[in-house]
This record gives C-alpha cells, sequence and structure tokens, in this order.
C-alpha cells in the first residue's frame, strides 16, 4: 500500500516537472504570431492573439481535473517529440522540427512540424497531429482529415518560417497524421527525459511505434484520396510515405525494435484501417 503510494507521489512529481519544462521548451520554441504582423497586418494578428486567449480561458472553465492532467501529459509527449525527432533523430538525421504558434495548435489542429530537407535546395512536409492522452478515440481527428481530402485540400499553417526555404506566412499542402502514446509510455518518456537520458531516448523503441502509426496513416490516406479522386492530394501522402519508410527501414540497421507497442498504437492502427 505505501509502495504504492509512493509511486503515485512519484509520478505526480515527475509529470509536474515535465509539464514545467515542456511549457518552457515551447516559450522559447514556438512561432510567434507577433513576428508576422508586418506580413498580416497588427490588427489581424491581434485578433489570432485574442482568439487563443479565449480558447484558453474556455478550456480551463470547461476542463475537468482528468482532463487537465490528460493535456499535461499530452503537452510532455509533444515536447519530447519535438526535441528528441531531432535531437534523437526519431525521423532520421535529416530531420527538422518546429513547433508551430498556439494559434495554429488550436485553430488547424497541428502540434508539430517536421521538416524534411531532401536537398539543399528543397524541403517536404509533413505536419504531425499528436494524441497522447485524451482518448484512444481518434474518430474526430480522423474525420478531419477525411473531410480535408475530400475537399482536395490537406492542413496548412498560418503562421510558419523555414530553416531551409524562403517561406514565412502560410503554408499549406501539409500532409496531416495522428501518433499517440498512452500515459504508462509517456510516463516513462517523461523520467528519462528529465534526467538527460539522451541515449536512452535514442534507442527507445517509441520511435518505431511513431513512424510506423505515421507510415500506416499515409499509406491509408494516399488510397483515400486516390479513391476520391484527388490525385495531387493521395500523390503528396505517397511522396511522404517513401521519405518515412526509407528511414525506418534505415534506422532498424542501426537500433534494434523491439516490436514494443502499447494500447494507443493499437486504437490509432484501428482507426486507420477503419478509414473512409
Amino acid at each position: 500500500m505505501r509502495e504504492n503510494l509512493e509511486s503515485q507521489v512519484f509520478d505526480h512529481i515527475t509529470i509536474d516537472q515535465a509539464y514545467t519544462q515542456a511549457k518552457r521548451t515551447f516559450a522559447g520554441d514556438a512561432i510567434k504570431p507577433e513576428r508576422f504582423a508586418d506580413l498580416y497586418g497588427p490588427e489581424n494578428v491581434a485578433r489570432d492573439i485574442a482568439y487563443v486567449e479565449e480558447k484558453e480561458r474556455a478550456f480551463e472553465r470547461s476542463d475537468s481535473p482528468e482532463q487537465k492532467e490528460a493535456k499535461k501529459l499530452a503537452t510532455i509527449f509533444e515536447a519530447i517529440i519535438h526535441e528528441h525527432a531531432e535531437l534523437s533523430e526519431w525521423f532520421g538525421p535529416d530531420a527538422t522540427t518546429i513547433k508551430p504558434s498556439r494559434y495554429d495548435d488550436i485553430r488547424n489542429g497541428v502540434d508539430s512540424i517536421v521538416e524534411f530537407q531532401e536537398s539543399p535546395a528543397s524541403a517536404s512536409y509533413l505536419a504531425l497531429a499528436i494524441d497522447a492522452t485524451f482518448s484512444p478515440d481518434t474518430e474526430a481527428k480522423f474525420a478531419r482529415i477525411r473531410e480535408e481530402i475530400d475537399r482536395g485540400e490537406l492542413t496548412k499553417v498560418k503562421y510558419f518560417a523555414s530553416e531551409h526555404l524562403n517561406v514565412r506566412g502560410e503554408l499549406a499542402k501539409i500532409p496531416h497524421v495522428v501518433v499517440g502514446a498512452d500515459a504508462k509510455t509517456i510516463r516513462e518518456l517523461a523520467e528519462l527525459w528529465l534526467e538527460k537520458k539522451h541515449r536512452a531516448l535514442g534507442n527507445h523503441p517509441v520511435q518505431f511505434q511513431i513512424l510506423e502509426e505515421t507510415i500506416n496513416q499515409l499509406d491509408m490516406f494516399e488510397r483515400y484520396a486516390t479513391r476520391v479522386k484527388q490525385f495531387e492530394v493521395a500523390a503528396i501522402y505517397g511522396k511522404t510515405k517513401k521519405i518515412l519508410e526509407r528511414i525506418y527501414e534505415e534506422k532498424l540497421v542501426t537500433i534494434e525494435d523491439t516490436g514494443e507497442r502499447d494500447e494507443v498504437f493499437y486504437a490509432i492502427q484501428a482507426g486507420a484501417r477503419n478509414f473512409g
């Protein structure tokens, strides 16, 4: 009984510390809409900032204590992916992570952007919508992606600046996927993250889980887009899938995939299989 209580206290402290670190990471790295006032105009940017503040107040009023704890875990997972997709090369050696503005997080459902540089003069983009703890039910997230494909569209972000291309402002035609892990996996990652165990994170099987989730969804979305005759959208999903498949195969040469997957992985897989 005492051991279980101590474990719960340790988990709570670890999550609170990791959440504080995640917020600090995003405060420094997230794209700032204020820096686009010259492009969109101060009033337009001010409206977007007010939109975010209004949404945040609504979340604070409506979220239950359980939902607030779930959001902490989701934020921690997002921060670890943001950092280690690049630092530990979870998405390969040519990947750069970009944290979108809070506006694009809320409005467009984009938690992170991974930028793949294919050559010194080109890059391709993959937007990741991360579902870590709220629910293994991904129906609403997949419904949003399905609606975009039906319209012949892909995800966009309003505030974007590329490290590799002369792109500043709106970025459109971003293939969108959902990646997730369960609370147990996130707590394990959080502990390693706080202790700065970069080697352990660099070899952690969660990277294979994320890659497999991503590749499977890209394949399903490509097939669906082809079926509904949205061939340009299908081509973008197909191109991104090939990039990720190559990264997955290269990674298997140097890191063992234990095959370890958690319950959220299987929920996402089931949602992808039922897509369309």
